[in-house]
């Protein structure tokens, strides 16, 4: 079943639900720690504005409402065709496909209206779900990164994943 989400740009009117989803630690538990604990207003605030000022940030939208945020990054030099995609789902809305459906709207997205020819994701290996929600969108684990990442004390292995043009 295709749900109806839309990837929009962020508004003020999505502060509130940021700071709600984004102070869930469950949401939080397996993405950036560049994510403020606890999460503002403030920090909502200047996530808006940043967002809206870079390229490929996008918000997910369900139902008319705020639902996650998904993200390329894009890479320089001799890896300017190659973007590492990040996103998030509020728990609420969790198994529902929205996070599939997200990463293949934007996927289709780049690969459509950009040069990008490979896209990438580093998914902490604990986070079973999102390397579903990959490989569901035809990413193929490239490597385990052992020890990869740092965040509360823990260091977590990573499983790259990636999908070409």
């Amino acid at each position: 079943m295709l749900l109806k989400i839309t990837l929009r740009q962020f508004t003020d009117a999505d502060r509130d639900l940021l700071v709600d989803y984004l102070n869930c630690s469950e949401v939080t538990q397996y993405i950036t720690a560049a994510i403020p604990s606890p999460y503002t207003v403030d920090d909502a605030k200047g996530w808006v504005e940043y967002a809206n000022k870079t390229e490929y940030i996008y918000a997910i939208e369900y139902q008319g409402l705020l639902v996650g945020a998904i993200s390329a990054q894009v890479g320089a030099f001799e890896y300017q065709r190659s973007a590492e995609l990040g996103y998030w789902v509020a728990k609420r809305y969790w198994n529902q496909g929205i996070a599939t459906q997200a990463v293949s709207l934007c996927c289709e997205l780049l690969f459509t209206q950009t040069k990008l020819n490979r896209l990438f994701v580093s998914v902490v290996s604990e986070n079973g779900a999102s390397i579903r929600v990959l490989e569901k969108n035809g990413f193929k684990i490239e490597g385990i990164l052992k020890q990869a990442s740092f965040k509360e004390g823990v260091y977590f292995d990573e499983h790259l994943l990636a999908i070409t043009k």
